[in-house]
């Protein structure tokens, strides 16, 4: 076989995607077997693609055939292409995806979960590899969130009778931001043709910022995921969530690289920054009041997305830097939270406050891992999310302490939600609790709870991944 023509790394990709799905669907009787497999697939598959070297794009193997990383994939005009910039973030969708299949081998509820899985993870590629496109790919992007989260309601109702008005919501930030990306993309067409008229880029900056504003999802467009926190199964909630916000910031960096007059010609850092901090303290604020366990998580995870926000306010290498480092912070206490949520639902049939009172003293590892990865969210001390907000109101903090102040006082709000929690689940025991913690989910949380705490007490641990990231970000 000619070398220069040889099999596209994408094709092995996306047949990897294709042939999991419909393993996972037809195999879906054995629930935790299929997890299970698939978790321990899509981990191998991330690490590989992490590691891919692209200055060696060609591989040939032992029987002569050989694999082209860089073979651009094309379909009625849009290219598919794996480059440097955007192998991390498929390493990253395939993780979070691991992460989401191994919670669900302690509590297999929706049949059909791990089949989406699959479908999802190979949407959210095909929104990282897209290279090229009739119009420019950036542009196109929030129209296959729609698409892509669309498919994401389905994953948040799963098989309960239930309403999901909760989950309907989370279609609203991109169709509300795909007809601004279209208009701004005729402004920018319009630059070539007069690129002395400064109001043309100015309009078209500004549409694209507020497009990206939308996609973010600040307050008070947060609300989606508080309550989809309260409605659906706390696995969907993780998976969908970490797979939407690394696409809207791997798409805001996409954005500012590439048009790098959309941060200095429009109001960028002013909205950013305003609603960054109106959505930080909001979710402070309203996990004060929450009584649901789910909810609970929901704002603390809001909180912590506004800190998030805010860090986006001077694109450059420090601010995505610090980006990263919190979004792997923000994963790692998601991902703990959601592990002992899932098993406290099981087991107790409800996350509602009331009916969790004294399950602590029966399921304490779960316990322990809602109460740990929720409070990390939050920036509490000695929990992963602390060094990461640590940093964050340090760096806020030599601009104007105010802001800093605000953020600060929003998580001891937030801490007193879960302090809250902590004294129902291990307070006077209810004798209609009968919840028992088995071995696989204590196994489990006890595994998050040491990551969690090796993290918190040695965050440069993180230090290669968020270099690494950068080439996707930076």
């Amino acid at each position: 076989m000619n070398q220069a023509a040889g099999l596209p790394y994408l094709v092995l990709l996306f047949g990897f995607y294709a042939v999991s799905a419909v393993a996972s669907y037809l195999l879906r009787a054995r629930g935790r077997w299929v997890a299970l497999g698939g978790a321990s697939a899509a981990l191998l598959t991330a690490l590989w693609v992490w590691s891919l070297d692209l200055s060696r794009p060609l591989w040939v193997l032992p029987t002569g055939w050989t694999i082209d990383l860089e073979a651009p994939l094309t379909f009625a005009g849009y290219t598919l292409q794996l480059q440097a910039h955007n192998a991390p973030v498929i390493a990253m969708d395939l993780l979070i995806a691991a992460l989401a299949l191994l919670i669900y081998i302690q509590h297999c509820a929706d049949e059909a979960f791990p089949a989406l899985v699959w479908l999802i993870v190979g949407g959210y590629s095909v929104l990282a590899l897209l290279t090229g496109a009739p119009i420019n790919p950036i542009l196109v992007t929030p129209l296959l969130l729609i698409m892509l989260t669309a498919l994401g309601v389905y994953v948040l109702h799963g098989e309960r009778a239930a309403g999901f008005t909760g989950s309907l919501r989370a279609l609203l930030p991109p169709v509300l931001a795909a007809p601004l990306f279209l208009v701004g993309g005729w402004w920018l067409e319009q630059i070539p043709l007069t690129p002395q008229e400064l109001a043309i880029t100015q309009n078209a900056g500004a549409l694209l910022t507020l497009g990206v504003l939308l996609l973010l999802a600040p307050f008070p467009l947060h609300a989606p995921w508080p309550a989809a926190s309260e409605e659906s199964p706390p696995v969907a909630v993780l998976f969908l969530s970490l797979l939407y916000q690394l696409s809207v910031l791997y798409l805001a960096a996409r954005l500012v690289n590439a048009f790098p007059f959309v941060y200095r010609q429009s109001d960028w850092s002013l909205w950013m920054s305003s609603l960054g901090l109106v959505t930080a303290v909001w979710g402070g604020i309203a996990a004060v009041g929450a009584i649901h366990a789910g909810r609970l998580w929901g704002y603390a995870a809001v909180h912590d997305w506004g800190l998030i926000v805010l860090a986006l306010a001077t694109p450059g290498v420090r601010s995505w830097t610090l980006v990263l480092f919190l979004f792997a912070l923000r994963s790692i206490s998601m991902t703990t939270t959601a592990i002992g949520l899932s098993a406290l639902a099981r087991q107790t049939g409800t996350l509602d406050m009331t009916g969790l009172r004294g399950v602590g003293l029966r399921m304490p590892w779960s316990s322990a891992a809602v109460l740990l990865g929720g409070l990390g969210l939050v920036g509490f001390p000695l929990t992963a999310g602390f060094a990461g907000h640590w940093a964050a109101l340090q760096a806020l903090a030599v601009v104007d302490w105010r802001p800093a102040m605000a953020i600060a006082a929003a998580s001891v709000g937030a801490m007193l939600g879960y302090v809250r929690l902590a004294r129902l689940m291990f307070g006077a025991h209810d004798s209609r609790v009968l919840a028992q913690e088995s071995t696989l989910s204590a196994g489990v949380a006890v595994a998050a709870l040491i990551i969690t705490l090796l993290i918190a007490t040695t965050p440069q641990l993180l230090n290669d991944f968020v270099t690494r990231a950068l080439a996707a970000f930076g």
